[in-house]
């Protein structure tokens, strides 16, 4: 079984409990396990993200996550630090540093519609005199 990945289960009423996953033994300890992985990405040139510091870490997702109720103000500057190093790539184009930021990071493309139409349409009848308009 992984190192990360031995949560303590419990039965009750049949349905199977699973307490909070504590990878780390301190938020000092996470902050230092995922600073290890960054220096490790920019020595390899990756971009860093979840999936590669659960990898490293050898630790699933779910137990990545459960670290924000252990350890909140170090799990959202761990974020933070992903959207900036996305954002900062010199390895990503344009392109995929936009499909990132919207798919990892909850950016979204927002257009702004003025529907105050201060334009005025006249219509100007400048038939001649002579014109019989009922024709």
């Amino acid at each position: 079984m992984w190192s990360g990945a031995n949560p303590t289960s419990a039965t009750k009423d049949n349905k199977e409990v699973v307490s909070k996953r504590r990878k780390f033994k301190s938020a000092k300890e996470f902050e230092n396990k995922f600073l290890n992985y960054l220096n490790n990405c920019k020595s390899s040139e990756k971009l860093p993200n979840i999936a590669g510091f659960c990898v490293f870490e050898d630790m699933n997702r779910d137990t990545f996550y459960a670290q924000e109720d252990l350890y909140s103000d170090t799990f959202k500057k761990i974020n933070d630090i992903l959207e900036d190093e996305a954002l900062n790539c010199k390895c990503l184009t344009d392109a995929r540093v936009i499909f990132y930021m919207k798919n990892k990071c909850g950016y979204k493309d927002k257009q702004e519609l003025d529907t105050t139409n201060s334009n005025r349409i006249e219509i100007i009848n400048d038939l001649p005199s002579d014109v019989d308009e009922n024709k």
